[in-house]
């Protein structure tokens, strides 16, 4: 359009008044406006690191700069991430809202000696990314050294999706807390179902069938049971490779930890338990030794795996999902398709817990929220911590916090009923954790998922599987275990250092020696005076006050 006369004039008007302005508003910072015009007078473009332009001064609002800022950030690259992490589509749309580009040095093999490196050299990253990214003496011990910066200001003021989940999950708040009352890490926080359940136990209820024997109840009906399985060819292959009872010794999910529970006490890989307040070790009690010499009894017998103590979970799986028929009459695992795969899981079902000699039916209860100290640790070398804040604040955003650990909406769910998340089908031939992990960092990321969210999220079946567990566990179980992530003070965690590798790897040993070979009445007692001679007592007292500053915080 050919602009009039009058649209040219009242251009004119605009252009004059704009003049005026400019003029009366740079009166009062000539000063200031020279010094700039002077540092700012290069052309070239701006270093890596720098943004020309500030980040608002409020804590919302996208882009976080208007003027791209790049990043450095270090991760531990989880196994199952096959692409480079910014190829990541949670990635790469993070970047397109906060317009900060982050360069990623996401390393999958030998991570703690490049780590160790980065510290000792001083060529430390803007920030180190990911719940295994630092480890709890390294937050400490970092932290206190100045190299991690304290992050408590920067949370009050920039990041309310943070402040949200500390308000959520006090304990959280008190759990990351350094003894110095400094917050060096953005913990991770992902309520996922079941937490709260330890190893579940199976049993071949179509060998039971064949033989016409019940379920097991009790520790001697499991024992009987076990010597029915024994020497007969019940997955009917023609030969006799039927393992009565199989377990991972010392594992967590696929051990017998809270099997020690039929006796009084259920176990842990620690050894160490509260009660009443009061913090004691597991190994060193009656309880501990009745449960042992069951299992002595069970070996003796050949009802045990000969290679329960020294096979690894590879093993252990690949001998459960044996191509000629199940082979385990009994085992322990997370889930039954995990350790013999889902063709033979149709032949087993989770039982109760066993009912002990003397009336004990007892598990153990985890903590409900798995939480790991790591997930953003912001360091001295970072000249942009309030952008850093902001860029992180806005993964623990509900929805980013989903995508950013379970894989993105579009990809791994589709939205219902407004703010609910479906998921959607694993492809064929890949497994749920894998699909997870296509196109986020997945179990090598940052995020909070609380309890509230987690309801929003339909469960993948193996989740619903380990609730169902829940149900058939749940009025056994009892809280034994210290809280997670107690911080010790940095002479404290050296010295448990020393003593816990002396401790535990002599309990360790014991403990198998006796489930194989026996003799643990005649050696109760020099065992004991060992423990004492490695410092248990001092060990324990470590836990005690360690334990009591936790709770009065």
């Amino acid at each position: 359009m050919v602009a009039t006369p009058m649209r040219n004039w009242v251009r004119l008007l605009m252009l004059v008044s704009l003049a005026i302005m400019l003029v009366v508003s740079g009166c009062g910072t000539q000063g200031a406006s020279e010094e700039v015009s002077e540092e700012n007078s290069s052309e070239s473009k701006p270093a890596e690191g720098s943004a020309t332009s500030e980040a608002p001064s409020d804590a919302g609002g996208y882009p976080i700069v208007d003027t791209p800022l790049i990043l450095k950030l270090v991760m531990a690259k989880t196994p199952q991430q096959k692409k480079a992490t910014e190829e990541l589509k949670v990635v790469q749309a993070m970047e397109a809202l906060t317009n900060i580009h982050i360069e990623w040095e996401a390393v999958d093999q030998g991570y703690q000696e490049k780590k160790n490196l980065m510290f000792a050299s001083g060529d430390l990253p803007d920030a180190f990314f990911g719940r295994s990214s630092l480890s709890d003496s390294d937050i400490l011990k970092y932290g206190s050294q100045g190299m991690l910066v304290p992050l408590e200001d920067l949370i009050e003021q920039h990041a309310p999706n943070v402040k949200k989940m500390f308000e959520i999950y006090p304990d959280v708040k008190k759990m990351v807390t350094a003894p110095d009352g400094h917050i060096y890490s953005i913990p991770t926080v992902i309520t996922e179902g079941a937490n709260e359940l330890g190893e579940v136990l199976f049993v071949n209820k179509t060998w039971l069938d064949q033989l016409q024997l019940s379920v097991p109840t009790t520790t001697a009906e499991f024992e009987r049971m076990l010597q029915a399985f024994k020497g007969q060819d019940l997955n009917g292959n023609g030969k006799i490779d039927e393992l009565p009872f199989s377990f991972l010794y010392g594992n967590g999910l696929n051990g017998i930890f809270g099997l020690y529970g039929s006796f009084g006490l259920p176990d842990n890989a620690s050894h160490l338990m509260v009660q009443d307040d009061k913090v004691s070790y597991i190994a060193a009690t009656p309880e501990f030794k009745e449960a042992t010499k069951y299992f002595h009894t069970l070996y003796s017998q050949g009802l045990i795996d000969p290679e329960a103590f020294t096979h690894d979970r590879n093993v252990y799986f690949s001998k459960g999902r044996g191509t000629d028929g199940p082979v385990y009459g009994a085992f322990t695992g997370y889930n039954a398709e995990n350790v013999v795969g889902p063709d033979h899981a149709k032949h087993y079902v989770p039982i109760a817990p066993l009912k002990g000699p003397e009336g004990h039916q007892i598990v153990n209860m985890y903590e409900k929220l798995a939480v790991s100290k790591a997930g953003f640790s912001i360091t001295s070398n970072n000249e942009h911590p309030v952008e850093s804040m902001r860029w992180i604040d806005a993964i623990y955003e509900e929805r980013h916090s989903i995508e950013w650990l379970f894989g993105p909406v579009g990809h791994n769910f589709k939205e219902t009923d407004g703010d609910f998340y479906e998921f959607l089908p694993t492809p064929e031939g890949m497994s749920y954790d894998d699909f997870r992990c296509t196109e986020s960092p997945c179990f090598g990321g940052a995020g909070s998922i609380p309890e509230d969210t987690y309801k929003k999220i339909e469960l993948a079946d193996k989740i619903k599987t380990r609730l169902e567990y829940l149900d058939i566990y749940q009025s056994y179980m009892k809280k034994y275990t210290l809280p997670a992530g107690m911080f010790f003070t940095i002479e404290d965690s050296d010295r448990l250092s020393i003593l816990d590798t002396d401790i535990t790897e002599f309990v360790k040993k014991k403990q198998a020696q006796w489930m194989i070979d026996g003799n643990i009445d005649a050696e109760w007692d020099s065992y004991l005076a060992q423990l004492q001679k490695s410092g248990l007592e001092e060990f324990l007292q470590i836990y005690q006050q360690t334990y009591d500053r936790f709770q009065s915080q």
